[in-house]
């Protein structure tokens, strides 16, 4: 009697085919997930550095408005811009940063006309997007390359709003700028507040 011996084919069983899968996902899904979190975690940080830089920004415009007023009170006092008492202008709630006083704040920004002074003060009440920065595409003061207007510019993702407040014996303003946006599809609005006190330097 002759005996026969089938040679078995060596393969996969179910489980180790699973096992194998698993592994290669793990192996290429952990270091894509990685990779996504860091660069939204670049971006966040990228448009955090930006947000503060326009919240600083803020309060330099603000002081250059305040040294503007203040150093009226040294023009002859025949000239027209001449005033005698420029830090009650600058502290008047009816005055040039009226809008500055109120619960919305305001918006202040160089102007594309003459790169030595600030734009008319911008109304952040109504719209809510009023106070939105935009870039200006035909800029060619580079302090206005950032503006309020919407002729001739593309929106970023930032609204800045700019809060006077005054001390309660009127020796100074408390000064804050706050710089608002959204990343990405958070829902949560991220924020930068920066804020600074401006006083009478100039007072006789």
């Amino acid at each position: 009697m002759m005996y026969y011996h089938q040679k078995q084919t060596a393969g996969f069983s179910m489980v180790e085919m699973l096992v194998s899968i698993s592994i290669l996902l793990l192996v290429i899904v952990g270091p894509m997930t990685i990779t996504v979190r860091t660069a939204k975690s670049a971006t966040f940080a990228s448009e955090q550095v930006q947000a503060f830089f326009f919240a600083q920004e803020g309060l330099e415009l603000a002081q250059k408005g305040r040294d503007d007023l203040l150093l009226r009170r040294f023009l002859p006092t025949s000239h027209a811009n001449y005033l005698a008492n420029p830090w009650a202008a600058f502290i008047s709630t009816a005055g040039t940063y009226s809008l500055c006083y109120n619960s919305n704040g305001c918006g202040l920004e160089w102007s594309e006309i003459n790169s030595n002074q600030l734009d008319t003060v911008v109304n952040c009440g109504s719209p809510v997007d009023t106070c939105l920065l935009k870039r200006d595409t035909s800029a060619t003061n580079a302090r206005s390359t950032f503006t309020y207007s919407t002729v001739n510019s593309v929106n970023t993702i930032y609204t800045r709003r700019i809060y006077f407040t005054k001390l309660g014996d009127d020796s100074a303003v408390q000064v804050r700028s706050v710089v608002s946006w959204r990343t990405g599809s958070l829902i949560a609005e991220q924020q930068v507040v920066v804020e600074t006190y401006l006083y009478n330097i100039y007072a006789p």
